[in-house]
């Protein structure tokens, strides 16, 4: 059955935050509808202060519902759903929230997201106010007054061809269980499929210096990580620069490439650092005595890295400790989350947990998961590598 939202987002600027670099508003929204929405719940998710907020009202019986968000950064990313179910507790919430940002942000039909079709609308909360017409789906509503979401819905577009490519690559990627030549050549063609789209990201960054819309390329382009990022943003024009996303994408640019320039690279010595491990017991790096070790710094909440994990597992133990061994550095918020993954994926080796951070910023981890492969002499022998390709390498070192 087929249905018309009506929805009003009022925003209201009442004060400029001085110690913040965006502003920080008061909306209303409202909202009417003659369809099956009657008394089911909206939800609004959007970020505030780096933090994940929900919120939600029941449409009623009439087809009405009124929702107040006390403050928000404008602008700033958000979803509209009727679902904000956590399939995936293993990921953080507010990662699953960036997550539909970074891989579901221009399919060309509502996508599927842990195995299930599940219906939200990706736009940007501006100052001006925001009607919302829903037909049939949130993912397909229109925003009749909001130029800057017209143009996010433009560039959306055009990622159409690259994201239907990257959806079917994952639904056989998701029926594949076994076969490593066909994961690999899988795996093959989503490095392709990421490139493609990564070049067209910044081809609308190149091509549209004056559009804040360029901003929300560069952050989601590759989550803000890529080295490259502060070149692209010094191409933006003076305007979008000032503008208060503009500042926020320059303090995080420029904290990343800062962080970007601590990680070790190839042929150096890795500083030592000490962390406390599951028995609560202070370990020393440098005191770790093997032929090999891995640095391995991941987070219970990254799929990747407990992918890794559980691929790793499988042969770990066929090394003997003085050839090889693991250091996992958790960078988790959560002590209990941290210990509970180790237990789920059946971790045996060394496994640390940085609550602080300062052993990821000494390093320079942006992202998970990130490695280093080190000799006895704590150098640099690889970086980044997946499960097979450290097994590999492991068997020709010590042959």
């Amino acid at each position: 059955m087929k249905y018309i939202l009506k929805l009003t987002l009022l925003m209201f600027l009442f004060v400029n935050c001085q110690k913040e670099n965006r502003a920080k508003s008061v909306s209303i929204i409202e909202g009417s509808t003659n369809s099956n929405l009657k008394n089911k719940i909206v939800y609004l998710q959007y970020i505030y202060k780096d933090s994940l907020f929900t919120k939600s009202v029941k449409v009623d019986s009439y087809g009405k519902f009124r929702m107040e968000l006390d403050s928000i950064n404008i602008p700033s990313e958000a979803i509209l759903t009727t679902d904000t179910t956590n399939y995936v507790p293993n990921v953080g919430l507010k990662g699953q929230f960036s997550g539909k940002f970074m891989f579901q942000f221009g399919s060309n039909s509502v996508p599927v997201q842990w195995g299930r079709q599940i219906d939200f609308r990706i736009f940007i909360i501006d100052q001006k106010q925001l009607n919302f017409t829903i037909v049939d789906s949130l993912y397909n509503s229109d925003i009749d007054n909001s130029p800057l979401n017209k143009e996010l819905l433009r560039f959306g577009e055009s990622l159409h061809p690259i994201m239907k490519k990257y959806n079917i690559n994952r639904e056989l990627n998701n029926s594949i269980v076994d076969d490593s030549k066909i994961r690999d050549s899988i795996d093959n063609e989503y490095s392709k499929i990421w490139q493609k789209r990564k070049t067209v990201y910044e081809n609308y960054i190149l091509n549209n210096p004056n559009s804040e819309i360029s901003l929300f390329a560069l952050k989601y382009r590759s989550l803000g990580v890529n080295t490259d990022a502060l070149r692209l943003y010094n191409t933006l024009s003076d305007s979008v620069k000032e503008s208060d996303f503009g500042k926020f994408m320059k303090y995080q640019t420029t904290s990343f490439s800062k962080k970007l320039n601590n990680k070790p690279t190839l042929n150096k010595v890795v500083d030592n650092f000490k962390l406390r491990d599951l028995n609560n017991v202070e370990r020393d790096l440098y005191n770790i005595k093997s032929k090999y070790i891995l640095i391995d710094f991941w987070a219970s909440w990254c799929g990747p890295c407990r992918k890794e994990n559980k691929s790793i597992i499988k042969y770990y133990d066929d090394f003997d400790k003085s050839d090889f061994q693991i250091v996992g550095v958790s960078g988790d918020d959560s002590e209990e989350k941290w210990r509970k993954a180790v237990i789920e994926d059946n971790i045996s080796w060394i496994s640390l947990w940085d609550n602080e951070k300062n052993i990821n910023d000494q390093y320079g981890i942006v992202f998970y998961p990130t490695n280093f492969l080190l000799d006895s002499n704590y150098k640099v022998i690889g970086t980044n590598l997946n499960a097979d390709e450290l097994k590999d390498k492991l068997n020709n070192l010590l042959k």
